[in-house]
């Protein structure tokens, strides 16, 4: 079997999707016996052409330029074009795409987190299109139909959450025959060092339990906002000493200087990131729109229990009372209380790494390959 794997690439590449496809790629290429490959059928935007789609679609949006060049009508065209060039040239069996780039003549697969059908659903509750500031309704509208168009004809669209899943059946009108389920590896959860492990445990056990670790790089959508807000009433009506150490954004967002308690570290390599889960005792995260939310899977990975939001994905990781809780809403003060809770019971700390080995030990990039190419070969083989 010759698989395609398609993907429109960023500079550099291994950088793409934060290092998604490029890991995927390298686990199918890994795992693939002897009488099949791995070929690439994806897209590379000249620099130029990159240039000139971005400067002519860039809003300004709170004071900054955004530009969502890959939406365009233009950049899907190329796109597109060039998907099918390559197919065409290597004469793939089954084709592989990191989200809806095309319909192809060959049986395609589809790997993906979010449709537009779910940022419209979110729209509905949010100040807008959250996370797509610039996309107007109407546009938002015409990707979902064209992304639906692919859908209909797509072999399988392998989600990453089982909630995703149900979402593509309920809401796209995908057939649930074709829908698979292929969670997504997490590199930070792999190769933790057991005795690491144990000392950061230690260390929770003894207390005190007061650094909250947040990293993501949208400020508002992962919830930022309302982190600052509950960690500035922690420290004013439970425990001075709480901090909070925010990883993500590339410049500090909110209005004012980075308040008391407050360490801001701005953006960081991958690899720095592990060490800074050992560091901590609570990873909070209330994502307001959520993919899978591989962050929560590194921390569980790392023994440190999360708070997330009980939406999308999140559920599926975070079990209340187990390893950490769920809110429902922005209020600060609810979001307050359950961190309080969760620091103050060692019972959780106890599950949470004693349930970290099969954490870790799940979300690889060989298991997310395998079952990759079980579906490929299953279309293959008609």
């Amino acid at each position: 079997m010759k698989l395609g794997f398609a993907c429109a690439w960023d500079a550099p590449p291994e950088l793409t999707w934060s290092h998604t496809p490029w890991r995927l790629r390298a686990a199918l290429r890994d795992r693939v016996g002897h009488a099949d490959e791995v070929v690439d059928v994806g897209i590379t935007y000249p620099p130029a052409l990159r240039t000139t789609l971005k400067a002519a679609t860039a809003r300004r949006h709170d004071g900054q330029w955004v530009s969502m060049w890959r939406h365009s009508r233009a950049a899907r065209r190329y796109g597109e074009a060039a998907v099918r060039r390559a197919v065409a040239r290597t004469g793939c069996d089954v084709v592989l795409e990191i989200q809806d780039l095309v319909a192809l003549d060959p049986p395609y697969l589809l790997y993906q987190d979010l449709s537009y059908d779910v940022l419209l659903e979110s729209a509905e509750s949010e100040d807008g299109l959250i996370s797509f500031p610039t996309l107007s309704r109407e546009g938002v509208l015409r990707l979902r139909d064209r992304q639906r168009a692919i859908y209909q004809d797509a072999a399988a669209v392998l989600a990453m959450s089982q909630w995703f899943a149900d979402h593509l059946v309920t809401h796209s009108g995908v057939p649930a025959e074709r829908v698979r389920v292929v969670r997504p590896g997490a590199t930070a959860a792999q190769d933790i060092d057991p005795e690491l492990l144990a000392a950061a445990h230690q260390r929770r056990l003894a207390g005190p339990r007061t650094r909250l670790l947040f990293v993501g790089k949208d400020f508002r959508t992962k919830g930022g906002d309302a982190v600052l807000a509950a960690v500035e009433l922690l420290r004013r009506e439970v425990d001075p000493t709480i901090t909070l150490t925010l990883v993500g954004p590339r410049m500090w967002v909110p209005s004012g200087p980075v308040p008391d308690g407050v360490r801001f570290l701005g953006r960081l390599p991958v690899a720095e990131i592990g060490a800074l889960y050992h560091a901590h005792d609570l990873f909070v995260l209330p994502s307001r729109f959520e993919g899978f939310g591989i962050a929560f899977v590194e921390a569980l990975a790392h023994g440190l229990p999360c708070i997330g939001r009980d939406a999308f994905a999140m559920p599926e990781m975070i079990t209340p009372g187990t390893n950490g809780d769920l809110v429902r809403g922005d209020d600060p003060a609810e979001l307050a209380t359950k961190i309080a809770a969760v620091l103050a019971d060692v019972d959780q700390y106890q599950q949470t790494v004693g349930a970290a080995a099969a954490v870790a030990g799940y979300h690889t990039w060989s298991r997310a390959a395998e079952q990759v190419l079980a579906v490929a070969r299953e279309v293959s083989r008609g």
